[in-house]
């Protein structure tokens, strides 16, 4: 296993990052991987941290990912849910790209749930997250202007891990907006 962090934040979950810090996270799941027999474990696994605000990220070529969307520290300071509190927890294969990238921030993506759609689906969460409006033209610019993103970088192939930790870090995490029904997703569709 070959863990890496980057040079920016320390990711101890203190500074209003993330709640636990990634670098914890990713401990604790090699052991538990290597007591699951997971297969494809153990394997190189690095994390990287980018705080709101921040530019929408591209996945490294070959690799695979987990990745969280969180509140950030600055906005996070003035909303009732505060600072690193989860929204999304989510996995992309070396192969969807667009999906790392582009999709969360679009409602209107040709895909089963955003955390976009899911943002504009669910206003009861609003005053919660400190939202006093958005719609389908600002919810992206929300996203990035408030959101920090935490990325857990695996080889792309290892479809197993990849499945294994995105269930972990959300069991560890807890995340606000997991998914949306079909209704819900029209809801936001209609929004626009």
């Amino acid at each position: 296993m070959t863990v890496s962090a980057p040079q920016t934040l320390a990711g101890s979950g203190h500074d209003g990052s993330m709640m636990i810090g990634p670098d914890v996270l990713i401990a604790e799941f090699g052991d538990a991987a290597g007591n699951a027999a997971i297969r494809g474990w153990p394997c190189s696994l690095r994390f990287e941290q980018r705080p709101a605000p921040h530019h929408k990220p591209e996945l490294p070529p070959g690799e695979g990912a987990v990745y969280v969307f969180s509140i950030g520290s600055a906005y996070g300071s003035s909303a009732p849910c505060g600072p690193g509190r989860v929204l999304k927890v989510g996995k992309v294969g070396r192969g969807n790209r667009r999906r790392f990238s582009r999709s969360h921030y679009n409602p209107s993506a040709p895909t089963i749930s955003t955390l976009a759609q899911s943002l504009l689906a669910h206003p009861i969460l609003w005053p919660w997250l400190g939202i006093d409006h958005i719609d389908a033209e600002t919810v992206g610019r929300w996203m990035l202007d408030n959101l920090d993103r935490t990325h857990f970088f695996m080889p792309g192939d290892l479809a197993e891990v990849r499945a294994a930790l995105e269930v972990y870090v959300r069991a560890r995490v807890g995340s606000a907006l997991e998914g949306v029904s079909i209704g819900a997703k029209r809801k936001a569709a209609r929004a626009q």
